[in-house]
């Protein structure tokens, strides 16, 4: 879902999962003893990973922070850099998208060169990091970064730079952003901007370069080689070894079990292509309309069609999943609209790496009301799927919160709601897109395995289909490195 009326400014987004155990590796006793380069020393950068609080995310951390610590340990405690992760040293909703950070690292890194961010799945090779970092005057503005660019003027980005939208570079947090102290004073000291609306969260990566950019008045991005994703090469500081978890063997067919939004309008429009594509790679999937038609079937729990939000109907899915006997021994639940694009064996798989006893909702995340203020929340946007354990549905039910203002209200803003009061965090996972492949950049898809798209607008949805079911080609810029298959208002929103 996106809000219609805030075209200039809008977030996504970002961070990975990976497998509980990785391997093949660079071994830490390969890396070259990190040491301090003309003037600058590694405790001069402050590192922040992007990360969740989810127990599997937890894990992952945990060895973002090996590999990370095996690399310093031969340095004296005073010499070590600080490493910071999201989920543990700021209680902000909103951290995900850098910007409600900017006014922290202003106030408190007052005496660092250098902030470097990245997410748990990121790998460092610190002594080239250094290399890099020592190019560049700490106290001048830089932003750097491995540049993502636009195909075409997209709906995520609210068609920014509309006449060239291949024109502006932002980053793939995945490869790692610098942000010299110069920068993020100035930033931090000037955010939140009140001359920029930010209501809805999109796409942080995004979101962050137009704030920096400041509408001519700041800085591009820099783009640095050195900081890779799945382009890795010998010269590479960072890279991101990870396409997509491997945590063993996929969830079975009959644990999933899959819902479709639909409406009598769209039963042979859209349904009879789910049925011909997607559909039929599970037995366990049923269809909710207004109107029953045994002939796809449908079937209709009494709420009425509305031509947005559809609350009523989600919440009325989720009630009776759990009620009903022939769902009782399943444990994971995906919602998806008549015109999501998914590839259901990819989202079992993902599925192995999380622990259905606990209460998981897990998607693309956005956000509204977060990169300012700290009062908003986190909502699993609907078009790509919104997947809930058991347990995450027994949450809401047991404690009154399986209901809706109006059968109109946005049901994933308005299960985030709901979520936020039971004090239950939401996954983001980077597999899931609520928009089109053509709204992402290349570059951005070609280092993560994508296992959802969303929309049939100006698009082959069979053609998008038949990319998502191919098996990701191996290609000779796999390495040990990243080659392992385990290491790797209301008003105003409205459907994408």
């Amino acid at each position: 879902m996106i809000p219609v009326k805030l075209i200039p400014w809008i977030f996504l987004i970002s961070i990975v999962a990976a497998a509980d155990d990785p391997v093949d590796e660079k071994e830490p006793e390969k890396f070259a003893k990190v040491k301090p380069k003309e003037g600058l020393s590694l405790k001069d950068v402050r590192f922040v990973v992007i990360s969740q609080p989810n127990s599997y995310h937890r894990k992952r951390s945990l060895e973002f922070k090996k590999h990370f610590e095996d690399q310093i340990m031969h340095l004296p405690e005073g010499e070590k850099p600080k490493l910071y992760f999201t989920h543990e040293h700021w209680d902000l909703v909103g951290a995900f998208t850098v910007l409600p950070l900017l006014p922290v690292f202003a106030k408190d890194f007052q005496d660092s060169s250098w902030v470097f961010m990245c997410e748990e799945e990121t790998r460092l090779d610190l002594s080239k990091l250094m290399e890099v970092l020592v190019k560049y005057e700490p106290n001048k503005e830089y932003f750097l970064g491995k540049a993502l660019r636009d195909r075409e003027a997209t709906i995520i980005h609210h068609f920014a730079h509309a006449n060239n939208p291949h024109s502006f570079a932002f980053p793939d947090f995945g490869a790692g952003i610098a942000l010299s102290r110069a920068l993020f004073m100035s930033v931090g000291q000037r955010w939140p901007d009140d001359s920029v609306r930010s209501d809805f969260t999109i796409d942080p990566k995004h979101e962050l370069a137009m704030v920096i950019k400041n509408g001519g008045k700041g800085v591009d991005l820099t783009e640095v080689p050195e900081l890779c994703t799945f382009n890795y090469n010998e010269k590479c500081a960072s890279w991101y070894p990870m396409k997509f978890p491997d945590c063993g063997p996929e969830i079975s067919e009959d644990n999933l079990a899959v819902g479709v939004k639909t409406c009598e309008k769209f039963h042979e429009e859209r349904v009879s292509i789910v049925k011909e594509t997607w559909g039929k790679d599970t037995k366990n999937i049923e269809y909710f309309s207004e109107k029953e038609d045994p002939s796809i079937p449908t079937i209709s729990l009494g709420i009425p069609n509305t031509e947005r939000g559809h609350c009523g109907k989600t919440m009325a899915m989720l009630r009776r999943w759990l009620k009903e006997k022939k769902f009782e021994k399943v444990s994971w639940f995906l919602i998806a609209d008549d015109d999501t694009i998914i590839n259901l064996k990819r989202l079992r798989k993902l599925l192995a790496c999380y622990d259905p006893k606990e209460p998981v909702h897990l998607g693309e995340v956005y956000g509204y009301s977060v990169a300012k203020k700290n009062w908003g929340y986190t909502y699993i946007t609907g078009g790509g799927g919104m997947v809930f354990s058991r347990e995450a549905i027994n949450q809401l039910v047991t404690n009154g919160e399986a209901d809706c203002h109006a059968d109109d209200s946005p049901d994933d803003m308005t299960l985030g709601m709901r979520y936020k009061r039971l004090d239950i965090s939401l996954v983001h996972s980077p597999y899931f897109h609520q928009a089109r492949p053509m709204d992402y950049s290349a570059d951005f898809l070609a280092a993560r395995t994508p296992l959802s798209f969303h929309k049939h607008w100006m698009c082959d949805p069979r053609a998008v289909y038949a990319d998502l079911m191919k098996e990701p080609e191996d290609t000779d810029t796999q390495t040990d490195k990243d080659s392992s298959s385990t290491e790797r208002t209301a008003e105003e929103h409205e459907e994408l």
